[in-house]
């Protein structure tokens, strides 16, 4: 089985590389922008250069890797926002099956079988999938390889009668670690009466040397958190060591994108709320008593 590869992240194309060696070959698409990590690059049998492309050429990635995978029986499109889009677009165009954020795949039969969370990650679907297919694969399922060092060969890009001009880029400025990279992570509600009053989550972050996360409403509806830190389903996974959910309720949207953090805190003043079925430790009691007294605490016992 021939698989091709690509992640605008050279890390998550790492995981790639590592889901697709169970199933075949792997090649794997590099951009102009990516071209200086290839020595890090390890397990794939071979990369496909393309210096005419950079990672940020969504249009021209949708030609190239359209163009190219009618040649593979599989496609791997990293689990991110920008690789979900990128899996219905080439589907469409080289007419493939599909399928978003698994977790496992093997080869059977001739067909693709793999394993995704279904009903908000309540339970594990097992899915067939006609070959060819393209598939976007969850973070953090897989462990990239550590040996084999790819043969590099320079490809084109194709020419596109390009509908969209891009006139200018702006990075957005990066606010400490990233939230699936955090060890320590405050999760943050709608228990939360007003926006200057997630000062109390921040301060408390800040102690434990962690980072703050939203769940949706906070940040899709209401616009008070950048949506980087919306966590669940439509947003980011986390796996942090510990996790300290406060005023959120734990539905399933949210509650998807935590099952894999390690030790979980819940602080509600609903002791009936779903997201004390998934905490470790509960706390029945208003945020606004007991954060103030929580981050003082362990103010003094760091002693500052």
């Amino acid at each position: 089985m021939r698989v091709l590869a690509f992640s605008h992240y050279v890390d998550l194309a790492l995981e790639l590389i590592s889901a697709g060696k169970g199933l075949g070959e792997v090649s794997l698409i590099v951009t102009s922008d990516q071209e200086g990590r290839i020595g890090e690059i390890r397990g794939a049998d071979e990369i496909l250069l393309c210096k005419e492309l950079d990672s940020g050429d969504q249009e021209g990635l949708v030609e190239l890797i359209s163009g190219l995978g009618s040649e593979y029986d599989v496609v791997l499109l990293a689990g991110d926002r920008r690789g979900r889009e990128l899996v219905g677009q080439v589907a469409h165009r080289i007419g493939a099956s599909s399928a978003v954020d698994v977790s496992s795949l093997s080869a059977e039969d001739g067909k693709l079988v793999i394993e995704r969370m279904t009903f908000g990650g309540k339970a594990v679907a097992v899915e067939e999938l006609n070959l060819p297919a393209v598939i976007s694969v969850q973070k953090g399922k897989f462990k990239p390889l550590e040996e084999g060092e790819p043969s590099v060969r320079e490809i084109s890009a194709p020419s596109i009668d390009r509908r969209i001009e891009v006139l200018e880029r702006k990075e957005k400025p990066k606010v400490g670690v990233p939230l699936d990279k955090a060890e320590i992570v405050v999760a943050v509600g709608r228990g939360f009466k007003k926006k200057e009053d997630l000062k109390l989550a921040y301060e408390l972050a800040e102690v434990l040397g962690g980072v703050v996360g939203a769940t949706r409403p906070l940040a899709a509806d209401l616009k008070w958190m950048e949506e980087e830190v919306w966590i669940g389903i439509s947003g980011v996974r986390i796996a942090p060591k510990l996790l300290i959910v406060v005023g959120a309720s734990g539905q399933q949207q949210f509650a998807a994108g935590i099952m894999d953090s390690k030790v979980v805190v819940a602080v509600n003043t609903d002791p009936k709320a779903p997201i004390f079925e998934q905490a470790d430790y509960g706390v029945v009691m208003d945020l606004y008593e007991f954060l103030p007294v929580l981050t003082k605490k362990l103010r003094e016992l760091k002693g500052g």
